[in-house]
């Protein structure tokens, strides 16, 4: 099925039996599998030299709540908490800014020298709550711990304060062994591996997706210009480290932005499209197998610029205050993003692990979507960012009930989104006492 071609009217999730959520996939003839056994949700997968214990995962959920020289604040440590303790096999930290320039507020954590000490804490922290829920659920293997660095280009304050400012290649080198030695940080204060960030809008997103920038050897119609600032980093990492070393590198990695050619990452060379484009993700493969030949073993799949079109990203019941609906029924955004990362898997070699998203809007039948995609071989780990913000404890209600609880999930109401947008420290407004109270 061609999934560009195919909308259906926006309707809200009305769905009251996963019976009723089936007949509507098929109705809308749209590929999404789905499971009544949730089981194997608790097999274990091997990531190189190591397990990861289960198959369900945080995604990596900004909660614009440091301090004000990027370290961890109370409400971090709240946050991260209540993660561990739900019994999630993989906890993917929150986009980490390399430098202040890089960051999107004051409030954006930032992994620095100085305050090294407190994300020490919080990871020791986290871990230890991980590895006693996990135990309490019967899992062996500990948790895998996974900090996101980023430098959020245009997003950035310095980008703010001038947004017509290009980035040169001599700043661009100068990044290149900042987010190294970043990287290197994160190491010496106990992560087990780092994500150098590469969608949803931010620096390598955007290094990716242009093309017009004909003078620089980052930016221009070669593919190979595009992605050498991510290939460099990744190999002068790999210099810097151990090849015996459990530490993983790894990348969240936006395939598709919906951009048309030729701004866009993941779409077709077609002229005069209009938003979203045409599906094209030869350039993504192209890349991934540059990061398998590097030694990547781990990706994360994601799509979309949420400062845009978040509907892409994370598609919704409610929109983000002054935005409209999509002209797309939510569960065609829901196959599109699946189905971007189940081709991916489908295409690299057997022992790269991949990471999907997208589930949080089919609330508390998640799990059994979820299974269905492990079942099929569809994906490797499906990961939840709005669920965990809502409902903490959803992986360890799928182990021991079989199904989310209802009362308790994520209703895709964009209040978080909305929040953080404005620079506020965010959570869910909805579910977690402590946000409803506060606003």
């Amino acid at each position: 099925m061609n999934l560009n071609s195919y909308y259906k009217k926006f309707e809200p999730f009305t769905y009251k039996t996963l019976s009723d959520l089936e007949k509507k996939i098929k109705s809308l003839n749209l590929d999404i599998p789905i499971s009544s056994e949730v089981e194997i949700l608790q097999q274990r997968i091997k990531l190189e030299n190591r397990f990861i214990p289960n198959r369900l995962a945080i995604q990596p959920m900004e909660g614009a709540d440091s301090l004000e020289d990027g370290s961890p604040s109370e409400l971090t440590f709240r946050r991260y908490e209540r993660f561990a303790k739900g019994g999630a096999g993989l906890i993917w930290f929150e986009a980490t800014a390399i430098n202040n320039d890089s960051r999107t507020t004051n409030h954006q954590l930032m992994l620095t020298e100085d305050n090294k000490n407190f994300f020490k804490k919080l990871v020791s922290q986290t871990r230890d709550w991980s590895n006693q829920s996990l135990k309490e659920l019967g899992f062996k293997e500990p948790i895998l711990l996974i900090l996101q660095l980023n430098h959020s280009g245009k997003y950035s304050s310095k980008g703010k304060k001038d947004s017509s400012v290009i980035i040169s290649d001599e700043e661009l080198e100068e990044l290149e062994d900042i987010w190294v030695r970043k990287a290197m940080l994160a190491r010496e204060i106990g992560f087990d591996g780092v994500d150098i960030k590469a969608c949803h809008g931010y620096l390598i997103s955007d290094l990716l997706a242009s093309r017009i920038h004909e003078s620089s050897k980052y930016q221009g119609k070669p593919l190979k210009n595009r992605t050498r600032f991510l290939i460099n980093m990744i190999t002068k990492l790999k210099k810097e480290i151990n090849q015996t070393s459990d530490f993983f590198i790894t990348t969240r990695l936006g395939v598709y932005d919906g951009v048309p050619y030729p701004n866009g990452f993941g779409v077709q060379t077609r002229e005069n499209e209009v938003f979203p484009a045409s599906i094209d993700i030869s350039e993504p493969l192209h890349l991934i197998t540059e990061l398998y030949i590097l030694g990547v073993r781990l990706i994360n799949i994601t799509a979309g610029n949420p400062h845009q079109k978040p509907h892409i990203t994370r598609p919704y019941d409610i929109p983000i205050k002054g935005e409209e609906h999509p002209t797309e029924h939510p569960l065609y955004g829901v196959s599109r993003i699946i189905n971007l990362a189940t081709t991916i898997k489908k295409k690299v070699p057997e022992d790269m692990v991949v990471i999907g998203s997208g589930y949080s809007y089919l609330r508390q039948y998640a799990g059994h979507i979820a299974s269905g995609l492990i079942h099929e071989k569809k994906i490797d780990i499906c990961g939840f960012g709005r669920m965990a913000f809502a409902n903490p404890n959803f992986p360890k209600q799928i182990f021991q009930d079989g199904i989310i609880n209802k009362k308790e999930t994520c209703i895709t109401c964009s209040r978080c989104a909305e929040i953080k947008r404005k620079g506020q420290s965010t959570g869910c407004f909805i579910r977690d006492p402590l946000y409803k109270e506060r606003y």
